[in-house]
This record gives C-alpha cells, sequence and structure tokens, in this order.
C-alpha cells in the first residue's frame, strides 16, 4: 500500500502509458504506409499491398489505443475531483488513502476509515452498472481480510457527475460526488 499515493495516480499513468503505445503504434502504420506505397509505385504491387495493409492494421491499433487512453485519463480526472473531496475528513480524524494497491493487483479508489467504519470507494464518471456493484463488494471482501473483519466494512461507488443522493442497492451505497463527504460523516 502506498500512503503517499494520489488519487487517480495510476489511472494516469495508464493513459499515458497507452498514449506512448499509440503514438508508436501511428508512427510505424505511417512509416509502413509510406512504404507500401513506394514500393507499390515501383512495381511491387504484392509487397507494397502487404506493408499498406500492416500499415492499415497497426493505424485502427493506434486509434484504439488512443480512445482507451483519454478514458482513462477521464477516469483519472474524476478520481483526483472525488479525492479532493475526502481530504477534509482528517480534519475529523479520518484516514484516507487514495489509489491503494491490492496484493495480485488492482487498486481501490480510495480508502476512507472513520474510527468506527472503513469506507472502499470506487469512483465513476458518469454512471455505474452492474460490473461496478461486483466490484464494489470485491473491494469490500479485500477491505475486510486487509483492515480486519472486526471493523465495519462498507462499499461506495460514488459518481463523480451525478447529484444521487445516498441510496443502498444490493449492499453498496451508490453517492453522487456532492453527497459523498456528508454521507461518510452520517454513516461513519
Amino acid at each position: 500500500m502506498n500512503a503517499n499515493a494520489i488519487a487517480g495516480q495510476s489511472v494516469r499513468q495508464t493513459s499515458r502509458r497507452l498514449y506512448e503505445e499509440a503514438g508508436l503504434r501511428a508512427l510505424g502504420a505511417a512509416l509502413l504506409l509510406f512504404l507500401g506505397i513506394a514500393i507499390g509505385a515501383r512495381g511491387g504491387g504484392g509487397v507494397g499491398a502487404l506493408l499498406i495493409g500492416v500499415g492499415l492494421y497497426l493505424g485502427i491499433g493506434a486509434r484504439g489505443r488512443a480512445r482507451s487512453a483519454h478514458n482513462f485519463k477521464v477516469g483519472a480526472v474524476a478520481e483526483e475531483r472525488v479525492g479532493s473531496r475526502l481530504w477534509a475528513l482528517e480534519d475529523w480524524g479520518w484516514l484516507v488513502e487514495h489509489d491503494v494497491a491490492k496484493r495480485g493487483g488492482g487498486n481501490v479508489d480510495h480508502v476512507v476509515q472513520s474510527p468506527a467504519v472503513t469506507f472502499v470507494i470506487e469512483t465513476k464518471r458518469s454512471g455505474w452498472d452492474y460490473s461496478a456493484i461486483g466490484q464494489a463488494h470485491r473491494h469490500a471482501d479485500w477491505a475486510a481480510r486487509h483492515y480486519g473483519r472486526e471493523r465495519e466494512v462498507v462499499p461506495v461507488i460514488c459518481v463523480q457527475r451525478s447529484n444521487q443522493h445516498p441510496e443502498l442497492i444490493d449492499g453498496v451505497y451508490i453517492v453522487g460526488a456532492p453527497h459523498l463527504k456528508g454521507f461518510l460523516l452520517d454513516r461513519g
């Protein structure tokens, strides 16, 4: 666990890596397209066509990587914004951690501990689906093992671009970002 982690840090790193991969694939695509056209113009039709085909394939892959990188970047911003709402809880003596790594891979976006309750918070930008409910339950199971089963663990999905009041759905609280701090103080 990295106590000095910044909200959204691992997601932002993934975004950067994907943008780099997209750039390299795009560069490779451009080079292969150029060579394919040049070789095709000099009578090497089969080889030229093959290089153009591989170049197009790489170009499509670059576009997909860039799209994924953008989605990760948007997710990082959402995590940062939710994280900034949580820091004030430290004034109440609560422990606030961001981007908490789980052994075996993955992370919990935010872990907030009141004197009696551990909240595991998954951040979503503008909506959630039932896979997020499962993810929140897995985070809660991890937290119970990691922090101790004697503490109450509450799974939360915070939707950054929502004004939704807290609602319990299949054992997970769904909360819009403006209501998160108040919910945690009331519940914790």
